[in-house]
């Protein structure tokens, strides 16, 4: 556990500095398994522990942020100094300022039935072993079989000048497949990514000798049955990987604040999106998307967000009406609103920025058949083995893994790499249904620079989109 006095300490010198505005202290330690199995083989196991601090300081004229891989009063006491000075140092053109939120004091945690402090490196290689095995027995050519498990546990202690105070523990587990299906001359790939936040049980619950086995009889199926589609308009039925690849692309990153407000402009890109675009149309009446960082065991599950703001649900498109933007304090300050608690970091090294968690696609009323059952002729994009989009977040291109026709509302044989290539409010302003179950897959998003890889969760339920041109 992380020592809350030496954090306490360290904020009294932050707050010595010149009295700045906002000071916080963040203190982390994490514990780290990560062991790779390569076509039954274990070829690398690694363990270890890492631990560090933060500090950062607002003052009118600019923000300073000082971190270092060590925990100690000398420490906090430097990097207090040099956040200070950093601050000083910036000429802003305009002030800066906080949203003001209410002081927090509280302990989170994610509970697990079984603690991955209790799993053997024995157990885990086992697990992956039993997954390669169960593909190795499809007898089907698969080229370089894959797969990882990484587990980390994160302890650790933010205060700031406020009064707020919060302890918190995240377990997360990640296992990660690749996977190289060939056949007759051919090759398709896929690549898979489950996680979640809590402990060991989490990988018995996805199954993965089975889900495995079962990608790569598909994308043989693909390869050997699968047919292209001829160009033109076709209604198209997105699962929900697809559903939530564009979520995310097309919805979570265009609405984050400081992509609006220019400040990644020239590290990961801009936004479509503008200010005083709140309540513009961009989609459907059925268009709704979430980002919700409190969904239970979810790969980007917080309570509270680096800033000690409360986690909560955003509603970020809602009925295809732009709804509200990601913020963290400083961009909603900037906006004239209040933090919805949208600030992550991908370790202590790294200043909290603006970032999705849990992007999702919200279920609506359609069951599935009913989905179907009204196409004439059409396509099922199950899910995709590629996706490009524009530093803008506007015009985008979904790639096809696993895709089939869709003939008077019935599935029929499977395409081969359909292609969709559509704007942003083309995308959200074709869906006219959307069925009642959402699954979520898990992904890493990078943003920032140095660039910060943060665990999410993409997702959605089944949805139509009408009349869409396919290649």
């Amino acid at each position: 556990m992380m020592d809350e006095d030496l954090v306490e300490a360290v904020l009294d010198v932050a707050t010595s500095q010149g009295r700045p505005l906002l000071a916080e202290v963040r203190a982390e330690s994490t514990v780290i398994r990560d062991i790779v199995v390569k076509s039954g083989v274990v070829s690398s196991i690694v363990s270890s522990r890492d631990a560090g601090m933060n500090v950062r300081v607002v003052l009118p004229t600019g923000i300073g942020f000082a971190a270092a891989n060590g925990v100690s009063k000398a420490v906090g006491a430097d990097l207090a100094k040099r956040a200070y000075m950093l601050a000083r140092n910036v000429r802003l053109k305009s002030p800066v300022e906080m949203s003001p939120e209410p002081p927090v004091r509280t302990d989170w945690e994610v509970r697990q039935e079984k603690p991955l402090a209790d799993v053997t490196v024995e157990e885990q290689v086992d697990f992956l072993k039993g997954i390669d095995s169960a593909v190795a027995k499809t007898k089907i050519k698969v080229e370089g079989r894959y797969f990882e498990v990484k587990t980390t546990e994160t302890s650790g202690v933010f205060v700031n000048s406020e009064g707020t105070r919060i302890r918190s523990f995240l377990p997360r587990v990640r296992i990660d497949s690749s996977l190289a299906v060939t056949s007759k001359g051919e090759s398709q790939q896929s690549i898979r990514e489950f996680g979640g936040a809590g402990g060991w049980e989490l990988a018995g619950s996805w199954d993965l000798e089975k889900a495995l086995a079962d990608e790569v009889r598909m994308l043989k199926n693909m390869i050997d049955k699968g047919k292209a589609v001829k160009p033109g308009k076709y209604d198209l039925v997105c699962g929900p990987e697809v559903a939530g690849i564009a979520a995310h692309e097309s919805c979570g990153h265009p609405m984050e604040a400081d992509r609006i407000l220019g400040r990644e402009r020239s590290q990961a890109g801009k936004a479509f999106v503008k200010p005083e675009m709140l309540n513009f149309r961009v989609g459907s009446e059925y268009a709704t998307v979430i980002d919700d960082p409190t969904v239970p065991g979810s790969y980007g599950y917080y309570a509270y967000d680096q800033e000690g703001v409360r986690a909560r649900p955003r509603y970020l498109y809602k009925e295809g009406l732009m709804n509200e933007f990601l913020t963290n304090r400083e961009t909603a300050a900037a906006l004239g609103s209040a933090s919805n608690g949208s600030s992550r970091s991908e370790n202590y090294l790294r200043e909290p920025i603006v970032r999705m968690a849990n992007t999702y696609v919200a279920p609506g009323d359609f069951e599935d058949d009913e989905i179907f059952g009204s196409v004439k002729e059409g396509v099922l994009m199950h899910s995709f083995t590629e996706w490009n989009i524009d530093d803008k977040r506007y015009n985008q291109k979904y790639v096809s893994r696993e895709a089939y026709f869709i003939e008077d509302g019935e599935l029929a044989g499977p395409a081969k790499k359909c292609v969709l290539e559509i704007t942003t409010p083309g995308f959200w302003g074709a869906v006219d249904a959307v069925s009642k179950s959402v699954l979520h897959n898990a992904a890493e998003c990078g943003k920032g620079d140095p660039i910060q890889s943060m665990a999410v969760f993409t997702g959605g339920p089944m949805m139509r989109l009408r009349g869409v041109v396919l290649k």
